[in-house]
């Protein structure tokens, strides 16, 4: 009964999260698009919390199989298997920035602090790290870090690099690192759901449209990013090794975003829009978005203890 617990559970989780994908499909505010899709991949979380719940219980139901504890307990070591690969990742992370030295430009590193005044971000540090193709991205949970290329330098000019760090210093303030090191946990946590696939790679390709807009309103230089943008994109073109083209993507995302990025660059087009909302409208809408993922899990909770045999009372005395 725990194991038909749980796997209801996912799938009612799947199916909440499919319509709060099908709410994305509208153009709206990229911090609340975010927020979402961030509760997509956070929510399978519930059904584990149920399948854990219901060992703790399982007392109340002795004709329980081997199942109803394998499924729960392999989940639980997939998120654990998970949280300890990104924490590999961290480490990686790590060793590529102590060996990154050499010095930056002082006036970009002046450029760079001044954004990240206006921005109300922490001020980053230029790393530069010797290397023959183009390499562009933001690094570090407590002190944030720019790691740059040889290659950026050599090949972009100056409008051109400036236009790059005020993209790195807009994921900066937005916690962009963080959010998808987390983001990435919760992918490989619960790989098996679609859901957590499409909410992820939604959030890599959003977060660059987002800094690219927020980067055409502060510098008010579209044409630079789209420069460099092109740039980075030729060169991946004409680079044989897959390397090579998996490091032109740390600034420019992914593959198939990259037309799109420089269209709108060029082009001037908002989309989407960014839209205001009172605090109140926002409060509602995440409350409204929990229960549309929440409810029906306690619903079927609820359902499944009853055909247990549990009463509201025994449950409570079991857990007491």
């Amino acid at each position: 009964m725990n194991a038909l617990l749980s796997l209801t559970s996912i799938l009612l989780v799947t199916l909440g999260s499919y319509l709060l994908l099908r709410m994305l499909r509208h153009p709206g505010d990229w911090s609340q698009r975010r927020k979402m899709q961030c509760l997509i991949l956070a929510s399978p979380l519930v059904s584990l919390a149920i399948g854990i719940s219901g060992l703790c219980l399982r007392s109340m139901a002795p004709w329980d199989s081997l199942l109803d504890v394998t499924l729960p307990l392999m989940m639980a070591a997939m998120v654990v298997g998970a949280t300890g690969l990104g924490f590999v990742r961290l480490g990686l992370m790590a060793k590529v920035m102590k060996h990154s030295g050499g010095r930056v430009n002082a006036e970009l590193q002046t450029f760079t602090d001044i954004l990240a005044k206006q921005l109300g971000s922490q001020r980053p540090r230029l790393l530069l790290y010797a290397c023959d193709r183009p390499l562009a991205f933001t690094c570090g949970l407590r002190k944030p870090a720019i790691l740059l290329s040889t290659w950026m330098l050599e090949h972009l000019d100056q409008r051109e690099l400036e236009a790059v760090l005020a993209h790195e210093v807009e994921h900066i303030a937005r916690h962009d690192f963080l959010v998808t090191w987390l983001a990435t946990i919760l992918r490989d946590a619960f790989f098996y759901l679609p859901t957590s696939w499409i909410a992820y790679r939604q959030l890599q390709q959003e977060k660059e449209l987002a800094c690219d807009d927020l980067v055409i309103g502060v510098t008010r230089r579209p044409l630079a990013l789209a420069s460099a943008l092109t740039k980075v994109w030729l060169h991946a073109l004409d680079g044989k090794s897959s390397v090579q083209f998996s490091a032109a993507q740390s600034l420019v995302g992914a593959a198939h975003t990259i037309n799109c990025r420089i269209e709108r660059l060029l082009s001037g087009t908002e989309l989407p829009k960014m839209e205001h909302r009172s605090q109140t409208r926002t409060l509602r809408m995440n409350i409204s978005i929990l229960v549309m993922l929440l409810l029906p899990g306690a619903v079927n909770i609820a359902i499944m203890f009853v055909l247990m045999g549990c009463s509201p009372t025994s449950l409570i005395g079991k857990l007491l």
